[in-house]
């Protein structure tokens, strides 16, 4: 059928002419009535309309008639997301499953096998770390362990039928602090614990000077935390993230998180942090494999002798051992 101009409603839709028509083709319109206001709520089933047919047999420019079967249009259904377990109080590494429901706005059906995107709150935003997808009961659920507070959130994207939606809460997971340890009668000059060094013949107490340790290595421990949720994304020479990394890719983007810029490559970043020794090393320290001036591998301490790195081609970032004692340090300030 060789379209033309069609009126809906007495509105003519432009674009629509053919490319060859004579003067009473492009004057020829027929309205449409709709019968009923056009929205989401309309149905178009059945509905008829006159469109111009050139070439009938009753002559150029005749009208004929043709009937137009439609579905009715719906509109999108409303989708409510939550955090099951939005308050949680955790010790520091301890595993604690977080859950995430999903159910239809206005029946309360769970809304089942539909993907699921977990946020985390960074200083510079919120950064989405796990895919899930619901059950047949709507619900989800991850094994979390974290070394500091930490926020979480979720969204759903939606689909042809559901609205995209957040989680209407935000779940905290709060970590407990250790019991203060009982403070030394007294401190000589000069001692260093973990590798900070205390001055003063009178220092602070123990605790005081745990709580400096803790809120210095802070920055460490997140970096380890954020190493910890690339777990399983794909190793991709010369991949910045979120998910694909290499090896110094992966060090940049988690330390980009925590506000500090690191350069692109492991020679670069052996560069730009401040020499360890082996005995001294803590965690999130970065541990580099090779001699200067030929750095080939980096990753980040996890304490135990092992790092988080994304290894080679064929592999996934992982926690790994340092299997090799001709190994640099590196700390990130």
């Amino acid at each position: 059928m060789t379209t033309g101009t069609v009126a809906v409603s007495g509105v003519a839709l432009a674009g629509c002419a053919p490319t060859d028509s004579g003067p009473d083709e492009a004057s020829v319109t027929s309205p449409i009535t709709l019968g009923a206001q056009f929205g989401s709520q309309a149905s178009l089933a059945n509905l008829r309309t006159s469109v111009i047919n050139p070439t009938s047999a009753t002559g150029p420019g005749s009208i004929t008639s043709q009937v137009l079967n439609q579905t009715d249009l719906h509109p999108k259904t409303g989708a409510v997301l939550r955090v099951t377990n939005p308050d949680v109080s955790v010790k520091a590494d301890q595993p604690v499953e977080m859950g995430f429901s999903l159910e239809d706005e206005t029946t309360h059906a769970p809304l089942a096998n539909q993907l699921v995107k977990v946020q985390v709150k960074l200083p510079d935003g919120w950064a989405t770390f796990k895919h899930l997808y619901t059950n047949d009961q709507g619900f989800t659920s991850y094994t979390a362990k974290v070394l500091t507070t930490t926020q979480i959130t979720a969204i759903f994207d939606g689909t042809d039928a559901l609205r995209s939606t957040r989680s209407t809460n935000i779940g905290t997971l709060t970590v407990m602090p250790n019991p203060a340890p009982t403070p030394p009668a007294r401190v000589s000059q000069g001692i260093t614990r973990s590798g900070f060094q205390i001055f003063g013949a009178n220092p602070s107490p123990d605790a005081a000077i745990s709580s400096a340790i803790g809120a210095a290595s802070s920055l460490a421990e997140r970096a380890v935390y954020l190493a910890a949720q690339q777990a399983g994304k794909p190793y991709v020479y010369g991949a910045e993230g979120p998910y694909s990394f290499d090896c110094s890719g992966l060090v940049q983007y988690v330390f980009k998180q925590l506000g500090r810029n690191l350069p692109r490559t492991a020679e670069a970043q052996y560069e730009a942090t401040t020499r360890i020794s082996q005995f001294n090393k803590q965690v999130g320290d970065l541990i580099f494999y090779g001699s200067p001036g030929n750095i080939y591998h980096v990753g980040i301490y996890a304490g135990n002798g092992k790092m988080w790195a994304a290894p080679k081609s064929g592999e996934v970032v992982s926690l790994r051992a340092i299997y090799t004692t001709s190994y640099s340090v590196g700390r990130v300030v």
